[in-house]
């Protein structure tokens, strides 16, 4: 009955909402359905759809969160058992909704919802009926949540939870639900198409170790000014320009005597009596702070300022020293409690009438052309809790805490007058869902800040304005305890927890850091004579592990978006180390839905922007011929193969327009598209100038011959056979072509393009991986890549003055190296590339080189896969030798391993070393029952 269900029909649920439409931005909304029963439950199934998320709670516990990122036409509800929680007499479920409706990296606007079905029976044989719609489930809207910015470009909004808004135990048995309403049927039952069972597990919920934790006791140094402004529409690619991201503030500084001061401020052009105020100076430790002068002389001053807000939420933040006599009062009036006067967000064409006034405004002027200056009290404060904690200054420690007694910790009032901060180090990257449960905290301001990184003195966590995690709870004064559960899952290393103006002793009486990534069973290991590959290796384990959540994602901090190129490198990772087929099952799917409106995979998805990366879009045909050839799974490929033609069809379209079907790196410039992405992506941080990534392209074209010869398989293993003509067609003209238009026998190498101005080794490799070379080039080509990576770095001992190969890039020059039989120059780059990464100390594999950003990036920990496949030798079954387990071991200076690759029979076991003569001897060989091994020497 499950698998047929669409919403609204005869006998079906009815998705449900607080209203009948279901729109807004980043609404959450309470549903609750109290059962008496007069047994005790045998058995009860809940099935749950969410739009876009919810939280599971059964009599007051919390069960579970949901749901999973899908795209509207296709939704996913999940399944819960849940008679275990159920119990003689009174019970409630309820389910906390959050419609995120805002662009993200992980969703899609639709319309908000929520449907339940299902049953519960009773020992005595009597059954309840789960279904909205025909079951008494009651709503109310959560106003707890309160407006908040976006996390980064690509994640959905922050957590604010005031808890003075909340109604206590809500979730409960016992709660008083007679003024909530009954859920309300949506107008539009068709927002969404016919849901599907979950396919994967839940997140994993174990409990996240932290390593350390710093007690730092908040202290006032300077006294600050802040406020925010909701600006809802800004970076809203589906809602462009329906206001302007300009703003403009004013007030007045009064200082009792003529001085000089240093300010800090956010990104902004600021004047102080009519002059503008120099450039200033970043703070080496304040994330986003820029220290600046002020001349103020005796009196009061005038402060303009003007700024684009960079987010949906515009902060202003004004840092001066404490115990000056300095006063900011926007009526010269500190009386009258106004403290700055700022523009209204503005209409484009109110921005367009103001765009000819000079700066700075006037304290007369009226401001009329944007209809007059909104007032901000001094009631108002700052809503970002990446500012106020990135701009927290603390006092010297004077307690330490150890991770593991951090919970229960009492921290008083008289030492903490201002409040506290604990820093708390999990080690490395995480994905965490966190709760927090504080006694005492009534009427302070609580804060949770995450980043991998940490500024120069060690306290402070690195933030960028594009992307800083925080989330933020305002304790109710009237109640004891605080417990404060995240809807949403946040990354990082660092976990900040910040208690502003506390108004009594603190307990943290808990503080829950649950792992929010994919529950996979680490099967593999590998081990062999050089430690460093080992570390390397295991790098790859824990940067893999916490990059697989509800799909395989790009990295779990600032983005969580399922990227293709990324998919496919973890699905090899993933095999040498957990042997999971689901979850890449999944994110086929998800690919097989995205095709825009030209036909071609979107990179990233779900989303709503034209996030369309060509090459990546070419290398979806590489995961699904990867996934094939590990599962067999035709089924699979022949749902998604209508959608895997029309994304080929844009590239075929592309390539007529050559006799050759050679492709053009520029498509975009010449047809005048605007891509998010730019028409070819490649190799992005390599040294400039090292590759042309102009005009007819080898490495594009190349991409384009692999996922023909990928999509030709995949036509015959579900009989397709006018389509793999085709296919084999186009093959043959590229692969000709390839070889004509850029090889070049004097340097005896591939060409980066038909002008043959640069000659890189991506070309060569991906001329091998595209199965062009002829015998008499591969010699040529094997001492071309091997010259060219003598090092990975360009100054031949780091990556200062730029790389050849970005880790991000890797996992294509690999495989090139190995099908050259380069296994020295494949294993010395691991060794200086990777090799360096441990050396600064990380413990996962970060997007590049530069070290930046992004430090824990799953698409960087591809030697992973590589050493398991040839240090190892493990050469997986596949579709074409189904139960032969190939062992090929290839290494140039190894002298002996051991490690298993999981496979779905079990464990495929290998450990071999070299003898006193020099020979490779097996100490064993183990496969599974149902297998049998091959060596290859």
């Amino acid at each position: 009955m499950t698998d047929k269900i669409e919403f609204g029909n005869t006998g079906a649920p009815v998705a449900v909402w607080c209203d009948e439409y279901g729109q807004g931005r980043n609404p959450y909304a309470r549903f609750r359905l109290t059962l008496d029963l007069a047994d005790e439950a045998e058995a009860a199934t809940l099935h749950l759809f969410a739009n876009t998320a919810y939280m599971l709670y059964v009599n007051g516990e919390y069960a579970q969160t949901g749901s999973i990122r899908f795209d509207p036409r296709y939704p996913v509800y999940d399944t819960h058992e849940i008679g275990g929680l159920l119990r003689h007499g009174r019970n409630a479920i309820a389910v906390l909704v959050n419609y995120v409706g805002h662009k993200t990296f992980t969703t899609m606007p639709s319309q908000a919802g929520f449907a339940a079905w299902g049953e519960a029976k009773l020992a005595g044989g009597a059954k309840l009926d789960f279904k909205t719609g025909k079951a008494n489930w009651k709503a109310a809207s959560a106003p707890a949540f309160r407006y908040s910015p976006k996390s980064s470009l690509f994640l959905k909004a922050a957590d604010h939870y005031d808890q003075r808004l909340d109604e206590p135990d809500w979730q409960g048995p016992d709660f008083d639900d007679g003024a909530w309403l009954p859920a309300i049927g949506l107008a539009d039952q068709k927002a969404w198409g016919r849901p599907e069972p979950r396919a994967i597990p839940f997140m994993s919920g174990v409990p996240v170790p932290v390593e350390s934790v710093q007690v730092l006791p908040l202290a006032r140094f300077e006294d600050r000014y802040s406020f925010s402004v909701p600006m809802p529409h800004v970076n809203e690619i589906h809602e462009p320009d329906r206001t302007s991201t300009f703003i403009a503030f004013m007030t007045w500084i009064y200082a009792p005597e003529e001085t000089v001061v240093t300010a800090g401020l956010f990104y902004q052009d600021t004047w102080i009596n009519g002059e503008p105020v120099a450039a200033g100076v970043p703070s080496a430790d304040l994330s986003m702070r820029v220290n600046h002068r002020f001349r103020l002389r005796k009196g009061w001053n005038h402060y303009f300022g003007k700024a684009d807000a960079l987010q949906d939420m515009y902060h202003h933040q004004l840092a001066l020293p404490a115990g000056q006599g300095l006063v900011v009062s926007a009526d010269r009036d500190s009386e009258t409690g106004v403290r700055f006067r700022r523009s209204p967000v503005l209409s484009h064409e109110q921005f367009i009438a103001l765009r000819g006034k000079p700066f700075p405004y006037s304290p007369e002027d009226p401001l009329a052309e944007a209809g007059g200056w909104a007032e901000v009290t001094g009631d108002e404060a700052g809503e970002s809790p990446i500012l106020e904690t990135g701009w927290d200054l603390y006092g010297e420690p004077f307690e330490k805490a150890e991770p593991d007694a951090r919970q229960g910790r009492t921290f008083r009032l008289a030492d903490y007058p201002e409040g506290f901060a604990l820093l708390f180090d999990l080690g490395m990257t995480r994905l965490v869902r966190p709760c927090v449960v504080l006694e005492g905290a009534g009427g302070a301001t609580v804060d949770l800040t995450y980043s991998e990184h940490l500024n120069a003195d060690g306290k402070h966590l690195r933030h960028f304005h594009w992307y800083g995690l925080g989330d933020r709870a305002y304790a109710d004064e009237t109640r004891n305890e605080l417990i404060w559960r995240l809807t949403q899952p946040r990354g990082g290393r660092y976990v900040l927890l910040t208690v502003r103006g506390p108004k009594q002793d603190v307990r943290l009486a808990r503080l829950e850091l649950a792992s929010a990534s994919y529950p996979a069973e680490r099967k593999g290991f590998f081990r062999c004579s050089d430690p460093l590959l080992e570390q390397i290796w295991e790098m790859g384990v824990r940067t893999e592990a916490v990059n697989m959540e509800d799909a395989y994602t790009d990295c779990v901090t600032r983005e969580r978006g399922q990227y293709i190129r990324d998919t496919i490198i973890q699905y090899h990772n993933n095999l040498a180390i957990f042997g999971d087929q689901a979850l890449m099952r999944r994110c086929l799917q998800l690919i097989g839905q995205s095709a825009d409106d030209t036909g071609k995979f979107r990179a990233v998805y779900p989303n709503t922007g034209d996030y369309t990366i060509a090459d990546f879009s070419l290398n979806a045909l590489e995961g699904f011929d990867a996934y094939y050839r590990q599962t067999g799974d035709a089924e699979h490929i022949e749902s998604h193969w209508e959608a895997i033609l029309r994304n080929l069809a844009w590239f075929h379209e592309l390539a007529d327009e050559r006799d050759d079907l050679l492709l053009d790196a520029e498509w975009d410039v010449k047809r005048g598209v605007k891509a998010h992405y730019g028409g070819f992506h490649g190799d992005l941080a390599i040294v400039p100038g090292y590759m042309d990534t102009t005009g007819v392209h080898c490495v594009f074209s190349c991409t384009y011959l692999i996922a023909l010869r990928c999509a030709a398989r995949l036509a015959d293993a579900i009989g397709r056979q006018d389509d793999r003509r085709e296919l084999e067609r186009r093959i043959s003209i590229l692969e000709s072509s390839v070889r004509e238009t850029f090889w070049d026998e004097e340097r005896g190498c591939y060409a980066d393009n038909e002008m043959k101005r640069t000659f890189s080794v991506h070309a060569s490799l991906f001329a091998a991986r595209a199965g062009v070379l002829t015998d008499d080039q591969l010699r040529l080509v094997r001492r071309h890549v091997e010259g060219g990576l003598k090092s990975l770095f360009v100054n031949g001992y780091g990556p200062e003055d730029g790389v050849y190969v970005s880790p991000s890039f890797s996992f294509y020059i690999f495989e090139g190296l190995y099908l050259l039989g380069l296994t020295g120059t494949a294993e010395r780059m691991m060794r200086q590339g990777w090799g360096w990464f441990l050396q600064k100390g990380l413990k996962q594999t970060p997007e590049y080189f530069n070290l930046e950003q992004s430090l824990c990036h799953a698409w960087s920990a591809c030697p992973t896969y590589f050493l398991s496949r040839h240090v190892l030798g493990v050469r997986l079954p596949d579709t074409g030798r189904p139960d032969e387990v190939v062992i090929r071991v290839e290494t140039e200076d190894l002298t002996a391993a051991e490690g298993a690759v999981p496979h779905r029979l079990g464990l495929i076991e290998v450990k071999w070393h070299t003898g006193d003569d020099g020979r490779r001897v097996f100490d064993y060989v183990r496969v599974p029952q149902g297998l049998k091994a091959t060596i290859e020497e």
